[in-house]
Parts: structure tokens; C-alpha cells; sequence
């Protein structure tokens, strides 16, 4: 499980791994299971949540795009 903190516009990607094969189905790559996202703890500025996937899946952080 991968624990991330969030603000306010900030994002989570979740995408095929890189070495993963692009002629995969989405059957096949959730055949271990689903995305699942918990929430730990939150504030008025940030989320703290943990997210499990499946191995064929990555999941990077995101920035805000405003600046």
C-alpha cells in the first residue's frame, strides 16, 4: 500500500505499469484484485490516504497545476 498526502488540487495518477504488456484488457489487469483507497486522516489542508492496487498498476503523485 502506497500512503499519500494530498492538498487541495493535487492528484493521484493510476496507470499501467511500464513494463506492462499495451495489448493487456482491463480484466487482465485487475485480475489480482481492484484499486482500494482508504482514507487515514484528513484536515483542512490535507488527506492522508493509502492506496492498494493491483502490481500491473502505478501510482504516482500529482501536483497541482495551478501556480
Amino acid at each position: 500500500m502506497l500512503i499519500v498526502s494530498r492538498r487541495d488540487a493535487e492528484s493521484i495518477l493510476i496507470r499501467p505499469g511500464e513494463d506492462i504488456d499495451p495489448s493487456m484488457t482491463l480484466a487482465d489487469l485487475f485480475s489480482n484484485g481492484p484499486i482500494e483507497i482508504t482514507i487515514f486522516s484528513s484536515n483542512s489542508k490535507r488527506v492522508k490516504m493509502g492506496v492498494q492496487a493491483p502490481e500491473q498498476l502505478s501510482i504516482w503523485r500529482k501536483g497541482s497545476e495551478a501556480a
